[in-house]
């Protein structure tokens, strides 16, 4: 019984570290793989994703914004209709960026909204490209 439950933590142990070293190999690619037309488009797709569970952060982020330049009572209601607004907007075009990943629209696959994400200081920018001269 002892030999069952080794064997199963040391196959455990064997593909978390196969596993490891996949993601670092898919991670060292990401600035190749991000320029290709296909890196492009899957980019399209993730930002869909993202879009659409997260569009709905756009309500309190709003609400913020609005009662730090405001009260609380008027960033409450105007930030409330605001962020509804804007989380409807940024679902909608999370939709859009999934339904049409496969096609380059609008031209390069660039966002429709900016900025690309709800809170690009949590998504970060994307990778710069580095050539090999």
């Amino acid at each position: 019984m002892i030999r069952t439950k080794s064997k199963g933590l040391l196959m455990l142990v064997c593909v978390c570290l196969l596993l490891g070293v996949l993601a670092v190999q898919a991670w060292a690619s990401d600035l190749e793989r991000e320029q290709t037309e296909v890196g492009k488009m899957f980019h399209k797709l993730g930002r869909g994703v993202t879009n659409v569970l997260t569009g709905w952060i756009e309500i309190p982020r709003n609400i913020a914004e609005t009662w730090k330049k405001t009260d609380p009572f008027t960033g409450f209601i105007a930030g409330g209709i605001e962020g509804i607004a804007w989380g409807w907007a940024r679902t909608c075009t999370g939709f859009y960026d999934i339904f049409t990943f496969p096609f380059a629209l609008p031209a390069g696959y660039e966002p429709l909204m900016e900025p690309e994400y709800i809170l690009p200081e949590i998504w970060g920018e994307p990778l710069p490209h580095y050539a090999e001269s």
